[in-house]
């Protein structure tokens, strides 16, 4: 209930993903160097949906749904 939208849970979706990754990889022994690569990606996913990381597409993807005036 803490989701407002379909980005949102997307993202959340993403990192949930990239958790279940860094598990196999753990599992499979695979080195620190790897899992990094994940667990950044979980970092950055969920930093969108607090507001505290955005890229530079969510900007231009925001202002495509809006009408500015004519």
């Amino acid at each position: 209930s803490y989701l407002t939208n379909v980005r949102e849970i997307d993202l959340v979706n993403k990192a949930y993903e990239s958790l279940i990754s860094v598990e196999e990889n753990i599992k499979l022994g695979m080195q620190v160097d790897i899992l990094e690569i994940d667990l950044k990606n979980v970092w950055n996913y969920l930093g969108e949906v607090i507001g505290d990381s955005y890229k530079d597409e969510l900007i231009d993807e925001i202002f495509s749904n809006f009408c500015l005036g004519k």
